[in-house]
């Protein structure tokens, strides 16, 4: 069942970040590459100019599972396949749902950051957030730190990665990840802070 999962990742999101080169819409973010994500209305971090630093490029599929519970709701949750491919100076990110719809598209470069969100994606799943979130979860310890609002502190242990607010010590997000490799296996991301959980199965290609 895995095997099969992955191979449908594989071809479904394949054509999709093929259609991201042809992506027409305007970027109104080119004059600003240090772009900010809003995380809440008076929390935000600030994505790194290089969105890749390292020599070493990634192609991953992840399965990401989310749930939230919205105000004076009903427990909601969504799964949505992701194909991030990454190399120096560039992250794109195409998500698809359960049905193969792309749902949003992630086109992140050195000239800024270009975001496309299919108007049937439910409010709750918003792409600058799931941006944030992967870095927050995936990016180095030293990037993170970088990053995050000046009113938050990361810490890191063997695994977890926790970021808490100044002053009062709040946990806002707490992350679990894979020690050897966190792109491959499982990560959770929950945010205490908005209440939502990010279960995400990450599979390397080639891998």
């Amino acid at each position: 069942m895995r095997s099969i999962l992955i191979l449908f990742m594989t071809l479904s999101l394949n054509a999709c970040v093929t259609d991201l080169a042809d992506l027409s819409v305007p970027n109104p973010f080119a004059s600003n590459p240090a772009y900010t994500v809003a995380l809440t209305p008076d929390i935000a971090i600030e994505l790194p100019e290089n969105p890749w630093e390292t020599a070493q490029s990634l192609e991953a599929t992840q399965q990401v599972t989310a749930q939230w519970r919205p105000q004076n709701g009903q427990p909601s949750t969504a799964t949505f396949l992701a194909r991030i491919s990454a190399q120096p100076g560039q992250v794109r990110i195409a998500v698809l749902d359960d049905l193969g719809r792309r749902a949003m598209t992630i086109d992140w470069t050195l000239d800024g950051l270009n975001i496309v969100k299919a108007d049937w994606v439910p409010d709750a799943l918003d792409p600058e957030r799931l941006l944030g979130d992967i870095v927050m979860t995936y990016w180095p310890d030293d990037v993170v730190s970088d990053v995050v609002d000046q009113s938050m502190t990361v810490e890191e242990t063997m695994g977890q990665r926790t970021i808490r607010t100044n002053g009062d010590g709040l946990v806002f997000v707490t992350i679990e990840k894979p020690i050897r490799d966190p792109w491959q296996g499982v990560a959770t991301l929950r945010n205490m802070k908005l209440g939502y959980t990010l279960t995400i199965r990450s599979q390397r290609l080639g891998s």
